[in-house]
């Protein structure tokens, strides 16, 4: 459910009154229950509350009714939402309207067009801000619906019950299904610069709503709304256009949402015909979790001639993430003579010959190293050379690369891994001295790993017994290194007590935030999300010239209406004034959803504290992320992964609820208790699992030295995944510091 949905009902039940219960019965308790839960940012759990107590009583009054009715919209459960209040006798005289709107509200997800009258007999009930929020939700639907005219006279119900903070938005709403252009048009002059942006496809469509579709169709191109564009051409049959449009926005922006959307336009009924259609398909469906819909297009493509290096390259990357790696391999051969891609497929290829064991792989990636020493994978090439012989026990023949991958690179991050394994090794053929030295080279390099190498030479000062040694590098560590991950586990190792940071709550906003936090909490409860994104994208683009209160007060807000990345991107703007300022580290590190992180760890025994840092690593409190892997939600778990742990726990489970917070939440704590146990309580493996799978995390806990945790972490081959886990624990580390109160 969008920020907007939820907090149109939250404003429901605070601006009406609902009817005088009679006496307390179960279902009364259940409803205060699910209330409870959902105020907790735990919409998900109060549904089942709702659904548990309904199954046992068999008749249900109408507060408890509208009450589970909300849960289930709150939880994405928009059919079961309106199969509760449809046909209800009492439907349209609860509470000034608050039943008609949940009913709306739920219809309007389903994509009925009965939405619409029913958001009009709801604002017919009520009476004030409320009228006024329900008159733009009305506009909204009647929009879908088709019907202009009825949405234009919403959106100046709406204006004129004195929205005044949204009303450029709202301007630019009515102007779109305006009939008279000179009306639209007046209506979109003099637009602030965050809606004036929207200007352009609002005139194009008020010009649609006059009946002039090719002066519309001119404006969105204009504007550059490259979909728009195809879908209007295609509604007046000209299909070329729509095609032209189509395939140029996913060739040029396949990573972006209008692309994902250009996939289905195209799918149904301007599929691809072209080879270079064929790619731009493949590369949005690529961008959008679509893999295996994408290496078939790209095959097309290749079938119908197509022997281009950029798509015989696309190709390789698609092949073997399949685990075609033979395909994959003669893709990049073909592309290898290209004067601009082949460096890349020469690369490529000799990755793939390396993952295969191929007898060719140790050429490949050594001649590659030696033809192009100025490509940024060249230092990647010697690593992983050294790697694929490290694994096959020839310590000689990696030492050989791993030291010419230092000779040649003394400051590339390979080159701190390559130091790290060597030193691994001398550790485990107790040439310490040996250790010693490449850890000091890799601080004297200023690499990289340089904490990582100080916290090691710790560890070697107290095995040759040098303790006042070992001890002086840690204290010095755990200063210089305060709040990352190194100086964080010297402070342990010294017995430093533990960090804490006195509370900071951030700044009272300014009268002119304040009042530009209600403008975006009034447009999200108006149901206009994307208005309020672009809103808060303004506030980032103004980033740079706020000063440090304003954008501790920023981030702060911004956090608390559930846009995460955005805060915290605040927060790091605000670290380049104030880098010692424990509210900037506060704003780094928010918790806007304790509450229901708390509840959740409860539930399945674990540390709220590991949670909450993976919550944070993974999606950074964002309830709607999506990885490039498709994992989903706040605590970015794969489909697969949250249906196999739905299934354990006995709990129904959807695709579309995934990104429904606390259950997703759940789902995720549920899995990290399975991981915990699964490696009998280290955290460490438990974390690295979470990120790389259990797989390769048995494998790695098989080698010489893994169970030294230290010892473990810096051997994890994977950069990805050893980063995360550094990352995970010096976030559960400043969790504690800044959110937990000691106790005596």
């Amino acid at each position: 459910m969008t920020r907007g949905a939820v907090l149109v009902l939250s404003a429901a039940t605070v601006l009406c009154v609902s009817p005088p219960a009679a006496a307390q019965t179960t279902p009364d308790l259940a409803a205060q229950r699910a209330e409870s839960l959902r105020l907790s940012g735990r919409p998900w759990h109060a549904a089942e509350t709702l659904l548990a107590a309904a199954a046992r009583e068999p008749r249900l009054n109408a507060t408890f009714i509208v009450e589970g009715a909300k849960a289930e919209l709150h939880a994405r459960r928009y059919d079961r939402a309106r199969s509760l209040l449809v046909g209800q006798p009492w439907l349209e005289d609860y509470a000034g309207g608050e039943a008609l709107a949940v009913l709306a509200e739920a219809e309007a997800r389903l994509g009925l067009t009965t939405a619409a009258p029913h958001y009009a007999a709801a604002r017919g009930r009520a009476g004030g801000v409320r009228a006024a929020l329900l008159a733009v939700r009305e506009g909204l639907a009647w929009e879908v619906a088709g019907e202009r005219d009825s949405a234009a006279a919403a959106y100046a119900a709406a204006r004129a019950a004195g929205l005044s903070s949204i009303d450029p938005w709202l301007r630019v709403r009515q102007a779109r299904v305006t009939r008279d252009t000179a009306a639209a048009f007046r209506l979109l002059a003099d637009l602030p610069p965050a809606v004036a942006r929207e200007a352009g496809a609002a005139r194009a469509q008020a010009l649609l709503a006059a009946g002039d579709s090719a002066a519309a169709l001119e404006a969105l191109a204009q504007a550059g709304r490259s979909l728009d564009v195809a879908r209007l051409a295609r509604a007046l049959g000209d299909s070329g256009r729509a095609r032209d449009a189509l395939y140029a926005l996913m060739a040029r922006a396949p990573e972006s949402d209008d692309a994902a959307a250009a996939v289905g336009v195209a799918l149904a009924g301007l599929g691809p015909r072209t080879p270079p259609e064929y790619v731009a398909i493949a590369r949005a469906m690529k961008s959008h979790g679509g893999a295996a819909d994408a290496r078939l297009e790209v095959e097309r493509a290749l079938r119908q001639g197509d022997s281009s290096a950029a798509t015989l390259v696309l190709a390789g990357e698609l092949l073997a993430g399949a685990g075609r790696y033979r395909d994959a391999e003669r893709a990049y051969r073909a592309a290898a003579r290209d004067s601009a891609l082949g460096a890349l497929a020469i690369y490529r290829r000799a990755r793939i010959l390396a993952r295969l064991g191929d007898a060719g792989a140790s050429e490949a990636l050594s001649g590659f190293a030696q033809s192009f020493p100025a490509d940024t994978a060249a230092p990647t090439a010697l690593y992983v050379l050294g790697d694929m012989l490290a694994d096959r026990g020839d310590w000689g023949g990696a030492a050989r690369w791993f030291d010419e991958l230092i000779a040649r690179y003394p400051a590339d991050l390979r080159a701190s891994l390559a130091r790290f394994r060597l030193a691994a090794q001398a550790l485990r053929d107790s040439l310490r001295d040996s250790a010693s030295a490449l850890f000091r080279a890799e601080v004297a390099a200023a690499a990289p790993q340089r904490m990582s190498a100080r916290f090691w030479l710790g560890k070697l000062a107290l095995l040759f017994g040098d303790t006042a040694g070992a001890r002086a590098t840690w204290l010095t560590l755990a200063r210089e290194d305060s709040i990352g991950y190194y100086g964080l586990r010297a402070r342990r190792e010294v017995d430093l007590p533990p960090l804490r940071f006195a509370p900071a709550p951030a700044p009272a906003p300014s009268a002119a935030i304040a009042a530009a936090l209600g403008r975006v909490d009034t447009l999200l409860l108006a149901g206009l999300d994307t208005a309020a994104q672009a809103e808060v994208r303004t506030v980032l683009g103004r980033a740079a010239q706020q000063e440090l209160d304003a954008l501790l007060a920023w981030s702060d807000g911004l956090a608390r209406r559930g846009f995460g990345p955005a805060a915290v991107r605040l927060g790091w703007q605000a670290a380049l004034k104030a880098p010692n300022d424990p509210r900037v580290l506060r704003a780094i590190f928010p918790w806007p959803n304790r509450r229901a992180v708390e509840a959740e760890a409860a539930e399945f025994r674990v540390d709220p504290l590991l949670l909450v840092a993976i919550v944070r690593q993974e999606s950074v409190f964002d309830a709607e992320a999506l990885s490039p892997a498709g994992a989903r939600g706040l605590a970015q778990l794969l489909p697969g992964t949250a249906a196999l742990t739905a299934r354990g726990l006995d709990v129904i489970f959807y695709p579309e609820w995934i990104t429904v917070p606390d259950l997703n939440l759940h789902l995720g704590a549920a899995h990290l208790q399975e991981l915990l146990e699964r490696f009998a309580g280290r955290v460490d493996a438990a974390v690295a699992a979470y990120n790389a799978g259990t797989t390769p995390v048995m494998r790695w806990l098989a080698r010489p030295g893994a169970e030294d945790p230290d010892q473990f972490i810096e051997s994890i081959p994977y950069q990805e995944t050893r980063g995360y886990v550094r990352s995970v624990l010096r976030n559960r580390e400043l969790y504690r510091a800044l959110y937990v109160v000691p106790t005596n």
